[in-house]
């Protein structure tokens, strides 16, 4: 696969008379990247012939994967179930599209869909809200968060509102922690340019529960053994329209910082 000056080997994959097919239909629905910032990773690239197993699909270089596909039979030369974004959970509930909704890494929500069902699927994406996958959406006229998506994309576009903007500047959303299409991500990750301190932002909308403050604990966890964080501090925030006693306390006792989140971007720190 090569594209944009950049390549890759998608192993045990051919250009076979299905694969060809499924290319084609994802690049007339829009979807014409599979080459993108943060996949497949540079250590995965040409000239490393190991590659990758999987072929993604994306409606820009910048943006997330609209679906993924890591199961090729070499023999026939098809493919099997497709796994979609679960940012467009909503959209697929709306349009009645087939699909199963699975979960991978304590909470990576990913939409499966039946091989079946894997072009017709990729086919109606091409009326999909894309804008979903950078967290773009369309601001609405209510005083409360619908999804922990709108709160993701509160804090990321009135960064300069919150209390970690006086020394913290963003560094990535979604970033992934483990690498691969089914990493774990951390939701915002932020850094302190003069200490070099890394900050983990870890969001839950309604309630979040002690699962929320041990989810920022592995991140922390996970990251301290990367060499590219082995210079400066790592901390933890969890924020949440809720957050209670219990987890509160396990918060402090974890050295987490806990925020309670108001509508639209107000966040006041109970731990």
């Amino acid at each position: 696969m090569q594209q944009g000056g950049e390549a890759y080997v998608a192993r045990n994959w051919c250009l076979s008379v299905p694969v060809v097919e499924l290319v084609k239909v994802a690049i007339e629905a829009g979807l014409c990247w599979m080459i993108r910032n943060d996949h497949p990773r540079r250590n995965a690239r040409w000239p490393n012939r190991r590659g990758v197993v999987y072929l993604a699909f994306s409606p820009s270089e910048h943006q997330q994967w609209s679906m993924a596909i890591d199961t090729i039979r070499p023999k026939s030369g098809d493919f099997g179930h497709g796994v979609f974004n679960g940012k467009y959970h909503e959209q697929f509930i709306t349009r009645g599209l087939p699909f199963t909704f699975e979960k991978r890494n304590k909470g990576a929500g990913h939409l499966v869909v039946a091989r079946e069902h894997v072009l017709p699927t990729l086919s109606a994406l091409c009326d999909f809200d894309h804008r979903v996958l950078d967290l773009g959406r369309v601001e609405r006229n209510h005083s409360g968060f619908a999804t922990e998506y709108e709160i993701q994309g509160a804090i990321l576009k009135h960064w300069g509102e919150t209390p970690f903007a006086t020394s913290h500047v963003i560094v990535q959303d979604e970033y992934p922690v483990d690498g691969g299409l089914n990493s774990r991500r951390i939701d915002v990750l932020a850094k302190d340019p003069r200490s070099g301190d890394w900050l983990v932002i870890e969001i839950k909308r309604a309630e979040a529960n002690l699962d929320a403050v041990r989810q920022v604990e592995e991140y922390l966890l996970a990251l301290g053994q990367k060499d590219e964080f082995a210079f400066g501090k790592l901390e933890g925030a969890l924020i949440a329209e809720r957050i209670s006693v219990a987890v509160r306390d396990a918060a402090l006792h974890a050295g987490i910082a806990a925020y309670e989140i108001e509508w639209p971007v107000v966040l006041r720190r109970v731990a």
